[in-house]
């Protein structure tokens, strides 16, 4: 990026004031490579937002969500000193992610960064802690889009990304709280996971001159990553001569079945011969993308439920339940035992946005084959 007709567009950007905390170099989450888990942002959270904690923040953060959320009296109200959250809470039927106590309001937070809101997941979660004191239920989620259950108020993180800057930017008397610089890597990270809103003003110049043309790029993008499949097909191939186990590399379009209904999918795996059933993969490490297929539409950059993953594909249930709980993940779409969003990103100069991203695909296959293809393969030949 940065050259030609998108040069001026990216200095642009670059100058908003959401884009200007740059040269601190990578945060812990990014070197951990967990910037866009939610369990790291749920951490973070809930040391931000309980006053107790040492970030010198007080309950300032805590009362910046409750006026996002539409309630500036209880925002402002001297009690939230009082405050103390905790994390994952059990209901009746639900876990939600933080539930604030207070003396002035009982706040239950469900948290999104990528996923998608599972089925039912916040109707359970307001009929579980209805009885709770002065409740307020928030939906925070990058851009604040809607729960399912209206109950919720949706608030969205890079507003409170810049809630938490302007803090941050306020003067401190006396030496700095000891957890303070926690709040500044957690901000650097939500820079780069969702934005940060410091400067309505300027965002909305910024969107009023150059929405149109960042629409048509990102109508590009999406048309793009339809043919994402074809070019990981050819750098997995690249990858199975390189890791030399007469690996084979295959595409197989299959429906991925969800909580809300069901999906076309295609996958693109590195396979061992004998987790094959003639030409039909049975098992195998690789990518899976959402098909523009049945009046569904295709993947999305923008959209966590249609972004691409990566991960461990199984047709066979008690393999891929067994996958599951080796690896600690629910799985996705009766396919794929254990997935992880692929991290999409811009071409360095030189190089195709379709080439960049299989690559990156491949290496990330590369990766988890060598930490997780012995211990695939050793449940695979436990089956029965």
């Amino acid at each position: 990026m940065g050259t030609g007709r998108w040069a001026g567009v990216e200095a642009e950007v670059l100058a908003l004031p959401g884009a200007r905390r740059g040269g601190r170099g990578p945060s812990a989450l990014r070197i951990l490579g967990r910037q866009r888990r939610e369990e790291s942002h749920e951490n973070y959270l809930r040391f931000l937002l309980d006053p107790r904690e040492a970030h010198g923040l007080d309950a300032r953060l805590l009362g910046a969500l409750l006026r996002l959320a539409g309630l500036p009296e209880t925002a402002d109200d001297p009690r939230l000193a009082g405050a103390r959250v905790h994390r994952q809470v059990r209901g009746a039927t639900s876990r939600p992610d933080l539930v604030v106590v207070s003396p002035v309001a009982s706040v239950v937070i469900e948290l999104k960064v990528d996923a998608g809101e599972g089925e039912g997941q916040t109707v359970r979660q307001g009929d579980d802690f209805a009885d709770l004191a002065n409740l307020v239920l928030v939906y925070l989620t990058p851009t604040g889009r809607a729960p399912t259950d209206p109950r919720f108020r949706p608030v969205a993180l890079r507003d409170l990304a810049g809630e938490l800057a302007r803090l941050l930017a306020e003067p401190t008397p006396g030496p700095a709280a000891p957890g303070r610089r926690h709040a500044d890597d957690y901000l650097s990270d939500l820079e780069s996971t969702v934005g940060i809103s410091t400067d309505d003003d300027d965002a909305a110049g910024f969107w009023v001159k150059h929405g149109a043309t960042l629409l048509a790029a990102q109508q590009s993008a999406r048309r793009l990553l339809k043919h994402l499949p074809v070019h990981t097909r050819t750098a997995l191939g690249a990858l199975a001569a390189d890791l030399g186990q007469d690996l084979v590399v295959t595409s197989r379009d299959y429906t991925a079945v969800g909580r809300s209904g069901r999906y076309p999918e295609t996958a693109v795996l590195l396979s061992r011969p004998r987790w094959m059933d003639g030409d039909t993969p049975l098992l195998g490490f690789g990518l899976g993308i959402r098909r523009d297929a049945d009046g569904h539409p295709g993947p999305d950059p923008d959209e966590p439920n249609r972004r691409p993953f990566h991960g461990v594909y199984c047709t066979d249930p008690a393999v891929r339940e067994a996958i599951g709980k080796r690896f600690l993940s629910d799985g996705w779409g009766g396919h794929w035992g254990w997935w992880n969003p692929l991290p999409l990103a811009a071409q360095p100069t030189g190089t195709g946005f379709l080439a960049h991203n299989a690559a990156t695909a491949a290496a990330l296959v590369r990766d988890t084959w060598h930490e997780r293809a012995t211990t695939v393969d050793a449940l695979w030949s436990e089956r029965v």
